[in-house]
């Protein structure tokens, strides 16, 4: 006899809400709004700084250590939760927590109590890329990782672009404050879809059976993971401290508005910062298939370009110049990660990914990210140009270039013959 009906549309609705693709499409929702929340201070700097009273380290804090800091160390719990139980839950809690701090920050009356905002935004959106890049590993297979991986990171730039462009425009018509309280009731409008996605218990026997302090300390003294995460983390820091600052530059020293700096960046950073992602994804699937930790060959080349287009903007002149550089530097960043996370899941076995992951997070947001806008703001501060703060982060990416092309050479030097053989073989 033929289903019924009603059967037939509850069975479809199961299958397709227990596609990876349904998984992949809100968790690339939530982190949009992970990084908006994240990216929107540093437009609001001058608009903080003029009632705050805030010096340019102040703002380099509170844009990036206040919040980075914490966030590391929270990451080393959640990770470890995330290799044990429901991952979707914990993302859902740590939804609730950023998005609640986020609107607090709208409160601030001195640096302490922004500085208290934001280190607990840090603890809420610490709890999303253990989960999500743990679910990404198991749901996908290695040969379609990386394309999900730059999907996934597409977000982060749709969320810096909203960040930085909505968030410029909303500061002049609404005032900061009412930014953040803004921005900080939208992540809770996702929490009922993220609800919604399936997840099936799975086997932790392996997870559990390991101390967890035993798995940090042999994760740790892989030379091959020490690598890939100092090569984030220098290119983090030169990104990082690039997107927090150039705004400011623009405002103080070429005439541009607050609105007008936060739509040319914003948009520079959502158009750019999508294709790189997603140009970084796909094109990461297939040096892989050229040979093992191809993808590091990938993320150094990126990185050399990033370089020239950072100094360009800086110096530029025309604004024909200033556009074309301003969005192909947010490729060229981009572009970057997705091949390293995708590294990532294949020297990881899975039951230790939210821990790697951590590990992961500790080094490019507790210290990439971290550091990136305080060097940048304190050497702006020691020597009075904000343009001269802004050349460390090309010279962090000629360090990132360097450390990615070494990476790769460790990875495949440490591999089995057979595995390397057959990634250099494979179609």
């Amino acid at each position: 006899m033929a289903e019924p009906p009603a059967a037939e549309n509850a069975s479809a609705q199961v299958s397709w809400r227990a596609s990876p693709w349904y998984m992949l499409a809100v968790i690339t929702a939530v982190n949009a709004v992970n990084w908006a929340d994240r990216q929107v201070v540093p437009i609001l700097f001058p608009g903080i700084r003029s009632e705050l009273g805030l010096t340019d380290t102040e703002l380099g804090i509170v844009g990036g250590l206040a919040f980075s800091f914490v966030y590391a160390i929270s990451s080393f719990g959640f990770g470890y939760a995330s290799d044990r139980t429901i991952r979707r839950n914990i993302i859902i809690v740590g939804l609730i927590v950023w998005s609640a701090a986020t609107a607090a920050s709208g409160l601030a009356t001195s640096f302490a109590s922004l500085f208290a905002a934001r280190f607990f935004t840090g603890i809420g959106e610490a709890s999303l890329y253990p989960a999500t890049m743990s679910l990404i590993a198991e749901r996908f297979p290695v040969t379609k990782r990386g394309r999900a991986m730059g999907i996934f990171g597409a977000a982060a730039a749709v969320g810096a672009g909203l960040g930085i462009g909505l968030g410029g425009y909303l500061s002049e018509a609404l005032g900061w404050r009412n930014v953040f309280f803004l921005y900080g009731s939208t992540g809770l409008i996702l929490v009922p879809l993220l609800a919604s996605v399936p997840e099936a218990r799975r086997d932790t026997t392996a997870a559990s059976a390991e101390p967890p302090m035993r798995v940090l300390g042999e994760l740790i003294r892989d030379r091959r993971l020490l690598m890939v995460w100092t090569s984030g983390m220098m290119m983090i820091a030169g990104g990082f401290g690039y997107a927090s600052w150039i705004p400011s530059l623009f405002v103080r020293e070429r005439g541009f508005d607050v609105a007008q700096a936060g739509i040319l960046f914003g948009v520079a950073a959502l158009i750019g910062g999508m294709a790189g992602s997603l140009l970084g994804g796909v094109y990461a699937d297939r040096f892989r298939r050229r040979r093992l930790a191809g993808e590091l060959d990938l993320s150094m080349m990126v990185a050399l370009i990033a370089m020239p287009l950072v100094a360009i903007v800086l110096v530029a002149e025309t604004l024909p110049v200033l556009a074309v550089a301003g969005i192909l530097g947010p490729v060229a960043i981009y572009a970057f990660f997705p091949p390293l996370q995708t590294v990532l899941t294949e020297i990881v076995p899975q039951h230790r990914l939210g821990l790697a992951y951590a590990i992961n997070i500790l080094f490019l947001a507790g210290i990439g990210q971290g550091i990136g806008p305080f060097v940048v703001g304190r050497l702006s501060d020691a020597t009075g140009s904000l343009t001269t703060g802004l050349a460390i982060p090309i010279f962090a990416m000629g360090i990132a270039s360097a450390l990615a092309f070494a990476a790769g050479r460790v990875v495949r030097r440490g591999a089995p013959e057979e595995t390397a053989t057959s990634a250099d073989s494979a179609p």
